[in-house]
């Protein structure tokens, strides 16, 4: 459809609502399935049929996109889709994509704020669902990847500065939530220093 692309940002489209009724409960799940299969898809290097998936997903959302139940799946949908078009060299469409994800969560936290469901816990029965604990531990990493590659995106357009901050604010928070490989880490860590000294930024680096 012609509102499912990135244009149609997840702030702009309608008033959200929560994902309750058995309507909205089959199309929560049904947009998992969609999620999954876009990500099988993108795995494998099947770019066009991925991205149909991913589009689906995001369309079957779109008026649940702030409830607990969809939000972090609306992101993790749209970090892929950003993924998807970087790798197609269409930054511009990627860039969309990534700051419409961060745009997303930062309303969520600020109105709701409450950790969301995690996609996995939608096939699950009451008894296995996470505790709060770790989906706020997950919903936190789902932000921390979007932060990564909107750095990455910025950096491809050559917005160094802007890269660098977001670079920071992704190694700021892997050393946070304890998520990081220290060597991978430390080595982000030196480079983003030298970027900062080079720009003289001494108080920064």
């Amino acid at each position: 459809a012609a509102d499912d692309g990135p244009g149609d940002q997840a702030l702009g489209a309608g008033e959200p609502r929560e994902a309750e009724g058995p309507g909205a409960q089959r199309a929560l799940r049904l947009a998992v399935v969609e999620f999954h299969l876009g990500v099988n898809h993108i795995d494998t290097e099947e770019l066009s049929a991925g991205e149909e998936h991913l589009v689906r997903c995001l369309s079957l959302l779109r008026p649940y996109r702030l409830s607990l139940g969809c939000v972090s799946l609306y992101i993790q949908a749209q970090n892929n889709l950003g993924i998807l078009w970087s790798e197609r060299e269409e930054i511009e469409t990627a860039r969309t994509y990534l700051e419409s994800s961060e745009a997303l969560y930062s309303q969520y936290m600020k109105e709701i704020g409450s950790p969301p469901l995690d996609p996995t816990e939608h096939f699950l029965p009451e008894e296995e669902k996470l505790t709060e604990q770790e989906r706020s531990k997950r919903f936190e990493k789902v932000y921390t990847h979007n932060l990564y590659y909107l750095a990455q995106v910025y950096q491809h357009m050559e917005m160094f500065e802007k890269a660098a901050h977001y670079c920071h604010s992704t190694l700021k928070r892997q050393l946070e939530h304890n998520a990081y490989h220290p060597m991978e880490w430390a080595i982000n860590a030196a480079t983003l220093s030298q970027f900062y000294i080079n720009k003289l930024c001494f108080m920064e680096a």
